[in-house]
């Protein structure tokens, strides 16, 4: 399991200590991921990265006050070593004249066969995820048909988050699970990929008082969807053909005899089908292991553990 997270302050204005938040989103989001952590931003028009392959417990992120975008990522390891800090995200990509940063949630199946299919070029990043930033550069252009096109290419479990050096942020969201809050009055979003994540993180920063007084909006985001923030707060809302890989019998969350009672939950047992996978036990193993009385973060912990990965 991996983490996104991050902030877009489209007021014009400085938020003082605003680095507080980006630093609470990312502390928080190790429950999903320890093995590294990063962030991007846009900094006088250029794109700034800082990452390693250590917990976000254990990095300050420093970043201007007066930043529009940050987007975050915490990372639990299943391809390439963290410890090679190329494999880890945010990674940088360029399409003409713009620099972008992407940053993935989940795994990708197909990564090896698309880069044959399309002629990739050789990296030395190992990751899944860094097939996304090639098929976006495929194209020549960041804009909504290249993410779209990104976006029904690759198989497997993601959501994905990505900014331009125009400080536009794309959310792409396919099973895996992203949450995005609106405060209006902040003229501020903030995301995660869950909420339980974004109201921690929260709690810890001055902006909880307009979630104590219910001056913010949810901005619900569903498979399928991707989303444009622009500098002006608009979200503009786009589709792209999402496939259900629950058909596949990877995520056939509907035979668990367990209360699912919202896309959070299956989202969960997806990533944790295909993570295990990359671990050695098949999805019939974690299904096993559910009808056995495990909780599917006991099966977490027991996948990770017993491979020496935790």
């Amino acid at each position: 399991m991996c983490c996104l997270y991050g902030f877009y302050n489209y007021g014009g204005k400085e938020i003082k200590d605003i680095t507080e938040l980006t630093n609470s989103l990312a502390e928080q989001a190790t429950i999903r991921g320890t093995d590294a952590a990063g962030i991007a931003y846009i900094n006088k028009n250029k794109l700034e990265i800082q990452k390693d392959g250590k917990s976000a417990t254990n990095i300050k992120f420093k970043h201007p006050d007066d930043s529009i975008c940050v987007t975050g990522h915490t990372r639990h390891a299943t391809q390439g070593s963290y410890k090679k800090n190329f494999n880890n995200h945010p990674f940088s990509g360029r399409c003409n004249n713009v620099n972008f940063a992407l940053a993935h949630n989940g795994v990708l199946m197909n990564d090896r066969e698309l880069r044959k299919a399309y002629h990739l070029p050789c990296t030395r990043i190992e990751t899944d995820s860094y097939v996304a930033v090639q098929l976006i550069e495929k194209t020549k252009h960041l804009d909504i048909d290249s993410i779209r096109f990104m976006a029904e290419k690759v198989d497997g479990s993601f959501a994905f988050s990505i900014l331009d050096t125009n400080n536009i942020l794309w959310l792409v969201k396919g099973d895996s699970p992203l949450s995005l809050l609106h405060l209006p009055k902040q003229k501020l979003y903030v995301y995660a990929s869950t909420e339980e994540i974004l109201f921690k993180a929260l709690v810890d920063t001055p902006l909880f008082e307009e979630i104590k007084n219910g001056d913010f909006e949810e901005i619900k985001v569903r498979s399928g969807d991707i989303l444009k923030i622009t500098t002006s707060g608009e979200i503009i809302k786009d589709k792209f053909e999402y496939t259900d890989y629950s058909s596949w019998g990877r995520c056939s969350w509907w035979m668990y005899d367990m209360p699912f009672n919202d896309i959070e939950d299956k989202s969960y047992i997806t990533n944790l089908k295909a993570v295990a996978s990359y671990q050695g036990y098949s999805p019939e193993v974690v299904d096993e292991l559910l009808e056995s009385g495990f909780s599917p973060d006991e099966i977490e912990e027991y996948i990770y553990c017993m491979d020496g990965v935790m």
